[in-house]
């Protein structure tokens, strides 16, 4: 459209620069003449204004933004028509200095967890103001988001916002999605419909890019990154910046769920989960899971017995003197010798049996030991610490574990630090590792074939969506998320899109139509159209003479549809009938396309020769031009 540059539209704004242009309009600053400030004058592009559904929306929607009043919303001031000089629409609103979030990111690159935050939570304060008034924006971008000069954080254009109850597509005119295409939810690519939850996946998009300095998906064409947004999961940030916590890739996933019913349902959910992120883990006594092998406390012998020393006879003092006495004797003395021997035998005894005792409880198979702790050893270092501990083990059994890494320990019994016997057996399970099931290929198997399968591997079904496939028949499966392939847990379900066959357009007879008709109206439904020039002397140019296949009639949708298009009747060229005779020149006209001629004889006497001929020879005529021969 025209630059409208120190116009003054509707009286009132007086248009001062450029500011940016876009596939919808473009924006300026100007001069509210009736409140001396300044504001920002966003003008339809004119082909625009002159649909009148479009503008009539147009003026709906700038109503229900201009009802918005929050710190973080750009607003909106006024709406109107000028028609005083060049026809525009436009929308008035409030003029924020400051550069785009894009800005910042062309600058800056990524940012940190928490500069990142902060931006996020002030964007989703103004998006949640729009959903808690029943608005939804459809372009949440960082070209739409503020940063201005007073520190505050704006979101812009809602302009382009709807209500949530309108149910309107997203086509303002033939074709034209509304929205960028690296921020469009994958409801919005597929059925060009949006709700709170469309401006979620936008703003999750948004924080991505922000933690990484890079939108999550890049094509070489829009219905690539389109393609990707429909298909593909977003990446967690901390696969690009390693700064990233698991908190934080958790909101991105939410929020870019493909499963618009897996997202925060709006602004308020998300920014509340946003604020619980970052709030302080309450302080808590931490708990160290140490695992420790008591210590063993050795076994005590009892002290042995006294030593046994002769026994001496506890005789009163009276006869001690006259044992004294008797000992002296040679009878005495004998037995003296015999009481000694026999005290020195059963010290010995119990000095033996003490010893063997000893030996039994501390070296032989009475002595006891500490299992030791193998929780989380492989097998061989399980081995080598039973073995030193005196013991064995023995592989009791096997299992899956998400934790304990394959061929390691993951529990034994007796368990670690219980007193078992020297020399005994520990028993272990050892793991298999993580259990995980490989999905199989699933395209082009029904829904009970693939039912039965997953079935068989513990696996679960769902239908996530179906569309229309050209290759797989209807009610066959198209694909699989997780693909064919991935490994997977026991009882995860996989999602399926179900062919619903070949998509059928119906289409009506266009032969002696207008073929610009033809053209626009098939090639809108799907079809695609091959059009051939082709003479005719009964349907006007421009007009249809043929098609195949010939309405009415369904057909497959992007099938080809031939239509003949008229160029009116054929031109031919004049033969050159110079001094040939009457008999060979109208044999000669004939065989070149014309049976309307006329012979004039110029001589009655003799055959005679063409002298001439009306029209000339080589002239391009249509068929039954009237040929004048005349002959001398």
């Amino acid at each position: 459209m025209s630059d409208l540059t120190g116009v003054l539209i509707d009286g009132r704004y007086e248009i001062h620069d450029l500011l940016a242009r876009g596939g919808m309009a473009t924006v300026y600053t100007a001069l509210d003449t009736r409140l001396d400030r300044i504001v920002a004058v966003k003008v339809m592009h004119s082909h625009l204004a002159q649909d009148e559904e479009f503008v009539s929306r147009f003026i709906r929607e700038a109503k229900a933004a201009a009802s918005l009043t929050h710190p973080n919303v750009i607003a909106v001031h006024d709406q109107g028509w000028h028609q005083g000089g060049p026809p525009a629409v436009f929308l008035v609103m409030e003029y924020v200095e400051g550069p785009t979030l894009r800005d910042i990111l062309r600058e800056q690159g990524k940012m940190s967890v928490d500069e990142a935050l902060n931006i996020l939570e002030e964007i989703l304060a103004g998006i949640g103001a729009a959903h808690r008034a029943g608005i939804v924006h459809r372009d949440i971008k960082p070209e739409n988001v503020i940063l201005a000069d007073d520190g505050r954080i704006k979101v812009a254009d809602f302009g382009l916002a709807r209500e949530l109850s309108s149910g309107s597509t997203l086509t303002a005119d033939a074709g034209l999605v509304i929205g960028t295409i690296s921020y469009l939810s994958p409801e919005q690519v597929e059925r060009g419909v949006a709700d709170a939850r469309s401006d979620v996946y936008a703003s999750g998009i948004i924080l991505f890019e922000l933690l990484t300095g890079k939108k999550p998906f890049e094509g070489e064409s829009a219905i690539q990154v389109a393609y990707k947004h429909v298909h593909d999961d977003v990446p967690l940030p901390s696969t690009l910046s390693g700064n990233v916590p698991p908190a934080v890739d958790a909101l991105v996933r939410r929020a870019t769920a493909r499963d618009a019913d897996l997202r925060p349902r709006d602004a308020n959910v998300f920014l509340r989960e946003v604020q619980a992120t970052r709030e302080p883990a309450p302080t808590s006594p931490s708990e160290n899971f140490t695992t420790s092998i008591p210590a063993q406390v050795p076994h005590t012998a009892a002290s042995p017995p006294p030593p046994v020393s002769e026994i001496a006879m506890s005789e009163p003092v009276a006869k001690k003197s006259a044992a004294s006495t008797a000992s002296q004797s040679p009878r005495g003395k004998r037995a003296r010798k015999r009481r000694t021997t026999r005290n020195r035998s059963i010290a010995a005894l119990l000095a033996i049996a003490l010893g063997g005792w000893l030996w039994y409880v501390t070296v032989g198979p009475g002595a006891s030991v500490a299992a030791p702790s193998l929780l989380g050893l492989s097998i061989d270092e399980a081995t080598q610490e039973a073995t030193t501990a005196g013991l064995k083990i023995d592989i009791k059994s096997r299992a899956y574990d998400e934790q304990i890494p394959e061929d390691h320990v993951i529990s034994s019994s007796p368990a670690g630090g219980a007193q078992v016997d020297s020399g005994s057996t520990i028993s272990i399970v050892v793991s298999k590792g993580a259990e995980r099931f490989v999905v199989p290929t699933l395209t082009g198997l029904s829904l009970a074939e693939a039912t039965n399968a997953l079935s068989d591997l513990s696996l679960k079904i769902s239908t996530l969506a179906e569309e229309y496939d050209s290759a797989i028949p209807l009610g066959y499966i198209v694909s699989s998320t997780p693909t064919a392939g991935q490994k997977v847990k026991r009882a995860t379900t996989i999602k399926v899109v179900v062919s619903k066959g070949v998509e059928q357009m119906s289409i009506i007879s266009y032969v002696n139509k207008s073929s610009d008709q033809a053209l626009s109206e098939l090639t809108d439904a799907g079809a695609k159209v091959i059009s051939k020039n082709v003479y005719s002397n009964t349907v006007a140019p421009g007009m249809v003479v043929s098609q195949n296949p010939d309405g009415p009639a369904n057909i497959e949708k992007g099938a080809k549809v031939t239509i003949s298009i008229s160029q009116g009747p054929a031109l031919i060229k004049v033969p050159n009938l110079a001094k040939m005779t009457s008999a060979l020149a109208t044999k000669t006209l004939e065989d070149a396309g014309f049976n309307n001629y006329k012979i004039n004889i110029l001589k009655a006497k003799g055959p005679g020769k063409v002298v001439g001929q009306t029209p000339k020879a080589g002239s391009m005529v249509k068929p039954g031009t009237l040929i004048v021969v005349d002959i001398y």
